[in-house]
């Protein structure tokens, strides 16, 4: 990956904006080149490969404000764009709330985020990967119907610089694995999944994805319905990831906060969650995924306590400059990169690992008399983010826990909670951390979650 090329490319292209007489200019500019094998039906469907770049131009003309993205490194275009963000910025309303894009801070690279064999990783590579997972699912059980999912590899990259002298830059591999797996005996189907993220092509084992997705499917066929109500559950990292992601996105937030829609808002000192829960936001953790040393902005990234013992607090929320600026405070470095497909400028955590405890999923299970298991959940939605209500369905693999066993596999069934109550009582916490996009997270045992209605499947 070029960062040299990125970083000139941004910073040329401020020095032209400065020179159309703006008072400030911030300029980000991207790049990935990824690829992509899907599979369905037990064989591949389908290869594709993307390489696309970018920049984004802010400028500032005064306390009116303009931001233009472009789909191109070509210089003339870049140039035309900033004339445009010139030209859009003179007729906006003024932004009163506006202070300053940031000065510059000293940062520091990470190593060994970029694995160069992840990054030139071709299509053969993970057609290979794709032959393991499928022929280790079917060789499990002969109820294994297809085998279906994906496989990703590449690399991405972005450069940032501004008018007050800032200059970063950062680049990363990434790869992943989904693997589904679909049985059927009889008129009964059942299906389960397993999934891996990795900065390293390398770490992905698709034999053990594929195993352990292809015994919980072949183990739920057959489910049966139980009654909605309040049950404990164990959580399997996969589920647990999901849960967490929309804690972070809805709570830690300051544009959630400083509208008032974070519960964090109306708990500030209080321990809301278990006091076993530890939770921090560190892009520099060797268990993170999005491992970039900069925020979108440039300023170093460094580990921020998000919950501390249960706790959640002004402390806790995530800024960028501009939202810093409204209340006097300081950036927390959490603007966000022009990686990764996002909508909007909300700064939120995206590196969140949560503190592993001592028990393994199999003591979980084994210290539940009567309760759930839930490997996934799906179609998640923030109810009513100000109490942390959320509500979903269970997915790929659901079942019964009695005296200690998962005794039989259950239909699907929709949870609607507030996490404020679901984690404030957690017996157990897993040993083991699984790195997921936005989060690096252990199983959870918990005490409680209200399941209010059932699946038609």
């Amino acid at each position: 990956m070029d960062t040299e090329r990125l970083r000139n490319v941004a910073e040329k292209t401020v020095a032209y904006a400065i020179e159309k007489k703006v008072d400030q200019a911030q300029v980000s500019v991207f790049l990935s080149d990824t690829a992509l094998t899907r599979f369905a039906n037990s064989q591949i469907h389908q290869n594709v490969a993307e390489k696309s770049g970018g920049v984004t131009i802010k400028v500032v003309l005064k306390n009116r404000i303009s931001s233009v993205t472009i789909g191109t490194l070509e210089q003339k275009q870049i140039e035309r764009a900033v004339d445009d963000a010139i030209k859009i910025a003179k007729i906006s309303a003024p932004n009163k709330e506006f202070k300053s894009l940031p000065e510059p801070k000293k940062w520091t690279p990470i190593a060994g985020v970029f694995d160069k064999k992840t990054a030139e990783c071709d299509a053969k590579f993970r057609a290979e990967k794709v032959k393991e997972a499928i022929g280790t699912a079917h060789s499990r059980s002969p109820k294994v119907k297809t085998v279906a999912g994906s496989i990703s590899s590449g690399a991405v990259g972005f450069a940032v610089a501004n008018s007050l002298g800032v200059s970063a830059w950062a680049s990363m591999t990434s790869a992943s694995m989904k693997t589904t797996v679909m049985s059927k005996s009889g008129a009964s189907e059942g299906s389960a999944a397993a999934e891996k993220h990795s900065r390293r092509i390398r770490d992905i084992d698709p034999k053990v994805l594929a195993k352990d997705a292809a015994e919980k499917s072949v183990r739920s066929l057959n489910p049966v319905k139980i009654d909605v109500g309040e049950y404990e559950v164990v959580l399997s990292p996969m589920a647990v990831s999901t849960l967490m992601m929309f804690i972070g996105l809805f709570g830690f937030s300051a544009d959630a906060y400083q509208d008032g829609e974070s519960f964090v808002k109306y708990n500030l000192n209080k321990r809301v969650f278990d006091t076993k829960l530890n939770v921090v936001d560190d892009a520099r953790n060797p268990h993170t995924f999005f491992s970039f040393p900069v925020d979108g902005e440039g300023l170093p990234k460094k580990a921020m306590e998000l919950i501390n013992k249960g706790l959640v607090s002004e402390k806790s929320i995530c800024h960028n400059s501009f939202t810093a600026g409204k209340v006097g405070k300081n950036s927390t470095s959490h603007a966000r990169t022009p990686m990764g497909g996002w909508y909007g400028e909300e700064p939120v955590p995206t590196n969140m690992i949560m503190e592993p405890g001592d028990a393994t999923i199999e003591e979980a299970i084994a210290d539940t008399k009567h309760g759930v298991f839930v490997n996934t959940v799906h179609y998640v939605n923030p109810a009513e983010p100000t109490k942390m209500i959320l509500t979903g369905l269970t997915r790929d693999g659901t079942f019964l826990i009695e005296n200690g066993d998962l005794s039989k596999p259950i239909v699907n069934m929709r949870f609607t909670d507030s996490m404020l109550t679901a984690l404030k009582d957690i017996p157990m916490i897993g040993k083991k951390i699984e790195t997921f996009n936005m989060t690096s997270v252990p199983m959870l045992k918990l005490k409680k979650l209200r399941f209010v209605g059932i699946s038609a499947y």
